[in-house]
């Protein structure tokens, strides 16, 4: 499985990351803290699951989503912010899921719960 995680804040990144390799051990995980270089990567590499901050510079969360289906279709977005503010907007897109941070294992065990991913779960 090969995971993006966007997020503006070093330290927010950092923990989720850390949270996601403790979900999903041996997945690959890259990582930025810029929507554009983001973008960029969406475009030249297969990936399965994008996990994004909403406020952002440049673009925001949704419209690295937009991007990220655009030329991934089957992409599964699960939206990682501090604030439920943009709670029914992420629902009007489709996304896998929203967490509110601080992320957990739990949380993002939930968020995938009824994608194909499933199977990856409670493995460690």
């Amino acid at each position: 499985m090969v995971i993006v995680a966007v997020d503006p804040n070093k330290s927010d990144l950092k923990r989720l990351v850390t949270t996601l390799r403790k979900a999903y051990p041996g997945s690959e995980i890259v990582m930025f803290t810029e929507s554009m270089p983001a973008i960029e990567y969406l475009k030249n590499n297969p990936i399965d699951i994008l996990f994004t901050e909403i406020p952002m510079f440049q673009a925001d969360g949704f419209a690295l989503q937009a991007a990220a289906e655009a030329v991934q279709p089957a992409i599964l977005t699960v939206f990682v912010t501090d604030t439920d503010v943009y709670a029914g907007r992420a629902i009007k897109t489709n996304a896998s899921g929203y967490i509110l941070k601080p992320v957990t294992k739990e949380a993002v065990y939930e968020a995938l719960e009824d994608t194909k991913f499933k199977q990856w779960m409670y493995s460690v």
